[in-house]
């Protein structure tokens, strides 16, 4: 057994989608979890107006390609207020905030700074920061960001953004083979990852379902489908719900994953996952 980490959790709507913060037991930072809709409703909380970094996300259903923005708040949720008028791409924002305003400027400033590159570097959302940060991290900050940034890395994936592509590249890995296709992932029981690097048929048949058409196309259109000769070469890593729904990605037809999806001894995944 490895390392047990405990979280605690509080559902402000007493929903598991409303409003939550998350705490990691002897941490000075608290997590927010705030859908757009309920922004006024977040403000009533304590400790929701104190500095730190936040991650803007918007999400798809069945097949997910989100869109990121990092930013920094010196009044935390107070921040947003700008972002809903001028920002429409998100669905919710996630916080995390220092407690008793522990982040100096120049801490959120190099969490901020750190925080895009980590996003770009993992290189499986649309990151939509337009401007690069000019701050310098100072190399006498650096360790304590990285550390800060390990449990902020360890609560996005718990709600589901894996921000760490070093765990991705160790998984085992699947592969789709078909006239031509070579598609590889790897699947984790609650999602299946697509890497860059998979070859996709952009030829779309009547039962391929409309998300997945539309995925596609705007991936094409955003350049993260692009053309090699005669082959069409995703760039960058895209999770879904299902095996099924990544095999019709790249297939480009309705289609059974358990059965596509095979690891490298040939085994499909629903030999090694569902026969055991």
């Amino acid at each position: 057994m490895g390392k047990v980490t405990k979280l605690d959790t509080i559902y402000y709507n007493g929903r598991p989608d409303g409003i939550r913060s998350i705490r990691k037991l002897n941490s000075t930072i608290t997590t927010y979890v705030v859908p757009r809709a309920l922004l006024s409703d977040a403000k009533k909380i304590v400790g929701i107006n104190n500095p730190g970094i936040y991650f803007l996300v918007s999400d798809n259903e069945g097949a997910n390609v989100d869109s990121i923005y990092v930013g920094q708040a010196r009044n935390g949720i107070a921040r947003m207020d700008d972002h809903k008028y001028k920002k429409d791409f998100w669905t919710k924002a996630i916080l995390f905030l220092s407690d008793r305003n522990t982040f100096s400027l120049d801490m959120i400033s190099g969490l901020e700074e750190y925080g895009i590159k980590v996003v770009n570097e993992c290189n499986r959302y649309d990151v939509l920061n337009d401007v690069e940060p000019k701050y310098v991290i100072d190399p006498y900050d650096l360790g304590v960001i990285e550390d800060i940034f390990d449990e902020i890395k360890f609560i996005m994936a718990t709600l589901g953004y894996s921000l760490d592509r070093t765990n991705i590249e160790k998984k085992a890995t699947y592969f789709l083979n078909r006239n031509g296709l070579e598609a590889f992932g790897l699947y984790d029981s609650e999602q299946f990852i697509v890497l860059s690097g998979s070859t996709i048929n952009l030829d779309s048949f009547k039962n391929i379902s409309k998300n997945v058409e539309d995925l596609r196309a705007n991936l094409k259109k955003q350049n993260d489908i692009i053309q090699n000769g005669d082959k069409w070469i995703l760039k960058k890593d895209i999770s879904f719900t299902s095996p099924s729904s990544a095999a019709s990605f790249v297939i480009g037809n309705s289609a059974n994953g358990w059965i596509e999806w095979k690891d490298a001894d040939g085994q499909t995944l629903d030999k090694i996952l569902r026969s055991k």
